[in-house]
Formats: structure tokens, C-alpha cells, sequence
């Protein structure tokens, strides 16, 4: 008896250490985009680790646990790496910048130190805004997009206005949770941390929060001064993923970086 107690208490340890470690992988076709050329974007993510592939050859990986940040140039072979100790070194770059920027101020004239203010103030706001809040419209039917997904879809309303029309898979069909896209949770709280432009980069987890489901289908509405553009998920695994996609590839040379990295959002 004590010992098919053991076993079931080792099995329940080995299922949850491979649900731990259990990865996902996605992959999405973006339409609309230069030269009128389908671009993809591969995402691979493992507990609070994200790689990112772009079309370009550029390669982002970022590991949560260690608090890294590896942007890569796969085609020049040079990468830059951010930690948690450079943020710490931004971030005081970042205030001596502002110092001496109020230093000069004080010597301007009151209308131009007035809009300088009014500058800064609008960047300092726009920095520290709160995830844009969504609301998810139904609209009749069901859909399959072309790579055969089958999806809900919605009208995403910003501020009173339409401004997607998404099909969603939604979380109970997709077989996953939110859980399983913690990565990017990590990844924008390291993005604050160095001060990156959250407005395009630190997004995709929040959204994720709000929505029905998995996005499988995205078609922004055109905008003034926007053209429409269309984002499709073309592929969806979950499970193991190939070995070691998260540590950096060998052969590439440093280079300092003294910016925050770009990033990437769904649109």
C-alpha cells in the first residue's frame, strides 16, 4: 500500500514538472505590410521565457528567470544583451537626461520652457498609461480561417469605436489558458523596468486578459492616416519545442546597446 502510494505521488510530481515545462508555439502571417509582401512572426514560449522571429532575420529572445534580454541580427551575426543591472543603469541615464534638460529649461524663455513642459509631460504620460481598455462585440456566426482554425468572431471596440474585427478561439476550445502566455507578462514588466515604449511593445498580455480567446484572425478597421492590415494565425502547437531555443545561438558578436530594444505587438 505505502508503495503504490509513492508511485502515485511520483507520478503526480513527474506530470506536473511536464505540464511546467511544457512549451507553445505560434505562428502568425501578417498581411499589408511592405511591398505588399505576407511577412510571419514565429513566437516560442516556455514558462516566463519568449523567443520572437522575425521575417527580417532579427531574432529577440528573452529569459524571465534570469532577467535577460538578447536582441539579435542573425544575417550580421552581432547581438545586444540587456540585464537586470542595465536597466538599473538606464534608469539613471534616464533621470541625469531629465536633470540637465530642467537645468537648461530653467535659462529659456517662459513661453519655450512652457512647451518643453508640456512636452515631457505628455511623454512622461503616454509612458505610464494604463493597457488600453477593450470591449469584445460578438458578431453572428462562426468562421475557419485559411489555415483551418475555427474561431468567433468579434468587434474590438476602443473608446466607442470599432477599431479590429478579430475571430477568436476561444479559451475553452483552444485547450490552453492564460497561464500558458505568462512569457509576455514577464517580458513587459522587464520592458518597464527599462523604460521601452509601452504603447506598441507592452500590450499583448494585457490584451490577452481581456479577450475571448486565442486571436486567429486580425483585420485592423483603416484608419485615418492607417491602411488596413490583416494578421493571421497560421499555426498553433503546444508542447515540446526544439532544443534550447531560448539561450543564445553561438557564433555572433556583442555589441553595447544604450536604448531600450524594440518589440512587438499583435498590431
Amino acid at each position: 500500500m505505502r508503495n503504490a502510494v509513492l508511485f502515485f505521488l511520483f507520478s503526480m510530481v513527474l506530470l506536473q514538472t511536464a505540464a511546467a515545462s511544457a512549451g507553445l508555439l505560434l505562428r502568425f502571417e501578417e498581411k499589408g505590410a511592405a511591398e505588399g509582401k505576407p511577412q510571419s512572426m514565429t513566437f516560442q514560449l516556455e514558462g516566463k521565457k519568449l523567443r520572437l522571429e522575425y521575417p527580417n532575420g532579427r531574432l529577440l529572445i528573452f529569459d524571465g528567470e534570469q532577467q535577460k534580454l538578447w536582441n539579435i541580427d542573425t544575417r550580421q551575426k552581432i547581438y545586444s544583451e540587456i540585464t537586470q543591472a542595465d536597466a538599473a543603469r538606464i534608469k539613471e541615464m534616464r533621470e541625469q537626461r531629465e536633470k540637465e534638460m530642467k537645468e537648461q529649461m530653467g535659462k529659456m524663455p517662459p513661453e519655450q520652457r512652457a512647451q518643453i513642459e508640456q512636452m515631457l509631460e505628455k511623454m512622461k504620460q503616454e509612458s505610464v498609461d494604463a493597457p488600453r481598455k477593450l470591449t469584445f462585440e460578438p458578431i453572428e456566426g462562426n468562421k475557419k480561417t485559411g489555415a483551418g482554425f475555427s474561431c468567433k468572431p468579434h468587434r474590438v471596440i476602443e473608446n466607442g469605436k470599432t477599431i479590429e474585427e478579430t475571430c477568436f478561439i476561444p479559451w475553452k476550445e483552444s485547450g490552453l489558458s492564460l497561464q500558458d502566455f505568462q512569457a509576455f507578462d514577464a517580458f513587459e514588466q522587464f520592458l518597464k523596468k527599462i523604460g521601452a515604449d509601452m504603447k506598441n511593445q507592452g500590450r499583448i498580455f494585457q490584451e490577452l486578459k481581456q479577450s475571448p480567446g486565442i486571436p486567429a484572425h486580425v483585420a485592423t478597421v483603416a484608419q485615418e492616416k492607417s491602411s488596413r492590415r490583416e494578421q493571421e494565425l497560421t499555426r498553433l502547437k503546444s508542447g515540446d519545442l526544439p532544443d534550447n531555443p531560448f539561450v543564445l545561438p553561438e557564433g555572433l558578436q556583442k555589441k553595447t546597446t544604450s536604448a531600450p530594444p524594440g518589440g512587438a505587438s499583435r498590431n
